[in-house]
Order: C-alpha cells, then sequence, then structure tokens
C-alpha cells in the first residue's frame, strides 16, 4: 500500500512536472546500473588471462618434457632419456631457452649389471614462425655433452622444429637437429631428435 501510494505521488509530481510516465516507475533499471554492467562485461580483468589467438606472446614463457627409450630385442640392454626446457619469448617470435637432457643406459656384461648416466646442456636461440596453430622454427644449439659413454666436448649446430598448438597455451612439438663437436667442424656429427609436449605461460 505504501508503495501504491508513494508511485502515486510520484506519478502526480511527474504529470505536473511534464515528466514522461515512465520516470515515476522506480521498479525499472536505472541507466547507470546498465552502463555498469556494460563496463562489468568489458572489463579485461573479468575474463580468463587466455586470448582466442593460440601461441606465445611477447614477455611469455616455456616449458616443455620429452622422453626417450631404447632396448636390444632380449631387453637386456636399455637406454632411456628424458629431456626438459625452459625458455622465454622476448618478441612473439624470438625465443631463447636453456634445454637439459640426461640418459640413464642400462648394461648387463660379463661384470655384471651398470647403470651409464650421460647429459646434454643446450642453450639455443630460435625464430618462430606464426602460422596460427603451427608454428615451426629454426634454431642455433651450442652446449656441452659429457657423461660415461660420450667424450665431454662443447657442441654446436642447427635445430628445426614444429609446433601445434592444441589450444591457446598448450602444445605438441616434435624437432630435428645436427650437432658437431667445435673441434671437428662439420665431422662426426650426431642426429638429436624429440617428441613432447609443451606448455607457454
Amino acid at each position: 500500500m505504501r508503495h501504491f501510494s508513494r508511485t502515486a505521488a510520484s506519478a502526480m509530481l511527474c504529470a505536473a512536472l511534464g515528466l514522461p510516465a515512465w520516470a515515476a516507475d522506480d521498479t525499472l533499471p536505472s541507466a547507470s546500473a546498465g552502463a555498469d554492467a556494460g563496463m562489468s562485461a568489458n572489463d579485461p580483468g573479468a575474463m580468463p588471462p587466455y586470448t582466442p589467438d593460440p601461441g606465445p606472446q611477447a614477455g611469455n614463457w616455456e616449458a616443455t618434457l620429452t622422453g626417450t627409450g631404447q632396448s636390444d630385442d632380449d631387453f637386456s640392454n636399455s637406454a632411456f632419456g628424458v629431456t626438459g626446457s625452459l625458455g622465454h619469448y622476448f618478441t612473439k617470435n624470438l625465443l631463447l631457452t636453456f634445454k637439459q637432457g640426461l640418459t640413464v643406459d642400462e648394461e648387463n656384461d660379463l661384470a655384471g649389471d651398470s647403470t651409464l648416466i650421460n647429459g646434454r646442456s643446450i642453450v639455443q636461440g630460435a625464430y618462430q614462425w606464426d602460422f596460427a596453430r603451427w608454428q615451426p622454427y629454426l634454431g642455433m644449439n651450442v652446449g656441452y655433452v659429457y657423461g660415461a659413454t660420450t667424450d665431454d666436448e662443447a657442441i654446436f649446430g642447427p635445430e628445426l622444429g614444429l609446433k601445434y598448438f592444441v589450444n591457446e597455451s598448450t602444445f605438441m612439438f616434435g624437432n630435428i637437429g645436427y650437432e658437431v663437436p667445435f673441434d671437428e667442424c662439420c665431422n662426426n656429427g650426431s642426429v638429436p631428435y624429440s617428441l613432447g609436449i609443451g606448455f607457454t605461460f
């Protein structure tokens, strides 16, 4: 009853002042409320930190992980390896990455079982082309290999790879390279290759 009386009084006042009738209805949403709702919808802070554009942006970090395995036909000698990397995008296309790989060889011989560990530490500078979900890259590796079954030496060489972004920040990739010792350019090279998964953040 009080609401009806207040609305009726407002209507009489609006009629006296020549205002439109809807101005008397205090149940309608205000213009300021509509503006606030529009600002909330357009507020970037209310959106998740992702964009529809797959792939990295300048300032992003990147982490990857790959695994490898190899055995002989009777599984008496096996080798298992893992490589992880952490990189930083200085621009959308320029990436600097540190890669660390470890390989564990399990060998059975006359002397008994033995575990042999090798390592590979690489710094890579790369240029990455942006073709939406498909992003190939070409990089140059400089680093060091060491361990029980390899000569300890500095190496360098190119690497070619391809990343496929399954969403804004997750990708699958493959790469292949050619690396040679600094003191034996360009002979006695090795061909590292891998498949793995990666994330940008």
